[in-house]
């Protein structure tokens, strides 16, 4: 997903053009992507570098949190990202007077995740979990969890 800004970084500041994102599928470090990226950003010449902001939509393939299984989930984000030939802390880099896209995509899909990845809302959970380990372990920690959940009030002082 790299785009060539050497016509940009030639223009006057406050220049700007619109591109339109479609097919890319790039190799996230830690997504899988499911469907090709889409999308439009628009990218402006400042005073310091480059301004993109935009939106981008894709489909990535996760793992549920609760039983394991995977799942796929629709994301969609907009983002405002700034670019520069040497970058601070906030900006990412303009190498060879190419932006790559690739690297804001993955951190914007990444922000939008939950906390908490779940291919349903009422996910159960992996079958017959509780009852397996709780008949292995029969610490009291595990039988004052199983107390708490049910609504049984805990023994003992409080």
């Amino acid at each position: 997903m790299h785009i060539n800004v050497r016509d940009i970084l030639s223009e006057s500041v406050g220049y700007s053009r619109a591109y339109k994102i479609s097919g890319e599928r790039p190799n996230l470090e830690s997504l899988e992507l499911t469907r090709d990226i889409e999308g439009e950003i628009t990218i402006s010449r400042i005073d310091s570098g480059l301004l993109t902001q935009g939106h981008l939509e894709s489909e990535l393939e996760l793992v549920c949190d609760r039983c394991l299984s995977t799942f796929t989930r629709p994301t969609s984000v907009r983002f405002q990202q700034l670019f520069a030939e040497e970058p601070g802390d906030e900006e990412l880099p303009i190498v060879d007077e190419s932006i790559d896209l690739a690297l804001l995509a993955e951190q914007e899909f990444l922000l939008d995740l939950p906390i908490k990845l779940l291919h349903a809302p009422d996910c159960p959970g992996i079958p017959d979990a509780a009852g397996k380990y709780t008949k292995e372990d029969s610490g009291t920690r595990l039988q004052d969890q199983a107390r708490i959940k049910k609504g049984n009030p805990p023994r003992g002082r409080t």
